[in-house]
């Protein structure tokens, strides 16, 4: 990855003027901003007004980014982007933000669509100005445009959009194109990439062609939207595959906002023979360098052999809203610390020939997911939804419908200190089991299952279970079960480790509950529960508080 560290500098200029000057201007402008003998400020958003000192009737001179405007111009229109700081004894700096300027490739940069080399084009326009003098829209017509030049540096600016006008398509036509482009730096220092915007295109890398998209490093604001890729990557291929990231977005600042919205990731990338998915191309991803918050929404990905969307490794946050992944190893959804999922879903109909799961929870804490449905109708190689992070999350409103075959729908193996809460959730579990095994695996303490349903019913002749507390040698604690209904073919409910201050309330149970020989389970509460299958406790129980219900011997 690259890492383009710049020295400090300036996003704009300013000039001083006297407060009583500047009180003078404000009289004379009012509202409307309008002034005889001055001028507009530039496109850099930054008009300077000096108070003259000849003693000529030549009124204030404005300059925008150092140049001063002639003297003949007859109007300064700070129009509603006036604002005013004061920058020292005295002295009042204004500052305002303008539209940015309108490029259209056609008709200023004289490119023509599937001939010239759009993005040479692109370069040699932007790297012409400063960067405070950066403030730039491409807009590239309908039609389809040819992309020879690899990764421009887009590495400071005020403003730049690369949009179509409508829709656009870019159309890779030479392989040493591994990237689109690069914006900013990870380097947070001035002058940077301040405000960038890419939306309504298309990248085309069909044909012997493979490459990523973009991979952005944000000052103020980021935002994507409606881009999408045609054809499928290529990482592996060893003649033109292109770079690992797809869509790479990160925020340098903590005050930084990135938006990606409706963009879609929908053809994958090419399966090769390799005994791990590590290092196939990403879609969607943010990594160590996001300290900023990035929404992703309504979103989409299909296809892909590492990860779908990838956020898990940063410490910044990550929204991910509406988006639907489908048909991807690793993880379809794979978050970190302070993310949250809302309102996704992750479709799983044909295996992808490497390990999967659906949803990852890893690293620090403070996951929220909610509202999330997973379907699959294939073999899971772990599980659906996988919880290894270390500190406290929340799931609720998460279904499952699992009509595959063997593995879990719910592996939870967290920080025994942090609590993890399931509220609301569901497992329909109707898949067709080669070996017995459980849907959900409890391997850590201080785990919470509140209102939640699991109706398991194997349709094969092996037997799918319910709920398995167990880390393989190590007690378990604080292991809550309340107001949940467990179906299951054999067992409900079964400890396989000894543990303390568990606590089982209004739960129903229509199969075994069961603890395994050697264990002890000891200060349980386990209260108002309906068995509707036998209770098997072979390991001790001491100092309980409640029993079963009447009729139920153990």
């Amino acid at each position: 990855m690259e890492t383009d560290h710049q020295q400090d500098g300036s996003t704009g200029t300013t000039g001083e003027t006297t407060r009583r000057s500047y009180v003078r201007l404000l009289a004379a402008i009012g509202l409307g901003g309008a002034i005889t003998g001055a001028a507009a400020s530039g496109p850099q958003g930054v008009g300077v007004a000096a108070a003259q000192t000849d003693g000529s009737a030549r009124g204030i001179t404005v300059s925008d980014s150092g140049s001063t405007i002639a003297d003949d111009v007859s109007q300064l229109n700070f129009a509603d982007s006036l604002s005013a700081t004061e920058s020292a004894p005295n002295t009042v700096s204004v500052r305002g933000e303008t539209n940015p300027n309108i490029v259209d490739v056609r008709d200023d940069l004289g490119v023509e669509p599937e001939g010239d080399d759009l993005w040479a084009a692109i370069e040699e326009h932007y790297t012409s100005f400063e960067p405070t003098e950066r403030n730039h829209r491409y807009e590239i017509p309908a039609g389809t445009w040819h992309v020879e030049t690899d990764n421009i540096h887009f590495d400071a600016h005020e403003f730049l959009g690369i949009v179509g006008d409508p829709f656009a398509v870019l159309k890779v036509t030479d392989r040493n194109v591994d990237r689109l482009m690069t914006v900013g730096s990870v380097d947070a220092s001035l002058p940077h990439a301040q405000r960038t915007v890419m939306r309504d295109l298309q990248v085309d890398v069909r044909g012997d062609y493979d490459a990523g998209i973009a991979r952005w490093y944000t000052y103020r604001y980021g935002r994507m939207e409606n881009v999408s890729m045609r054809g499928t990557r290529d990482k592996f291929n060893p003649d033109y595959g292109g770079d690992r990231h797809t869509v790479l977005v990160n925020g340098v600042r903590p005050s930084t906002t990135n938006i990606i919205s409706g963009c879609h990731l929908n053809n994958g990338d090419t399966a090769y023979d390799r005994s791990t998915h590590i290092g196939h191309a990403i879609p969607f991803s943010s990594d160590i360098y996001n300290h900023g918050t990035n929404l992703w929404e309504g979103c989409q990905v299909s296809g892909y052999i590492d990860n779908g969307i990838y956020v898990s490794g940063d410490d910044g946050r990550n929204i991910i809203t509406g988006c639907h992944v489908r048909n991807c190893a690793g993880a379809g959804i794979r978050i970190g610390p302070n993310d949250h999922v809302q309102d996704c879903q992750i479709t799983m109909t044909e295996h992808p020939g490497f390990p999967w799961s659906g949803l990852w929870v890893e690293n620090g804490g403070g996951q929220l997911v909610s509202q999330l449905l997973v379907n699959s109708q294939i073999r899971k190689d772990t599980e659906i939804v996988r919880l290894t992070q270390e500190g406290p999350a929340r799931l609720t409103d998460v279904h499952i419908t699992d009509e595959g075959t063997d593995g879990r729908a719910i592996r939870i193996n967290d920080n025994d200190d942090a609590p993890t809460i399931l509220e609301g959730c569901t497992i329909t579990d109707r898949s067709s089991p080669t070996v017995s095994d459980y849907a959900v695996y409890v391997r850590s303490s201080n785990v919470t299952f509140n209102d939640c349903e699991f109706d398991i019913g194997s349709q094969s002749s092996t037997d799918r279970h319910g709920v398995f507390v167990t880390t393989g040698g190590d007690g378990l604690d604080r292991f809550t079960l309340d107001s949940c209904m467990i179906d299951a073919d054999g067992a409900s409910l079964r400890f396989a480790e000894s543990g303390a201050d568990h606590s089982v309330e209004s739960s129903f149970f229509e199969g075994l509950v069961m603890s395994d020989p050697e264990t002890t389970l000891s200060s349980v509460l386990w209260v108002g529960n309906r068995h509707y299958g036998e209770t098997n406790f072979a390991g001790e129980r001491t100092g309980w508080q409640g029993d079963f219900n009447f009729g139920f011997d153990v």
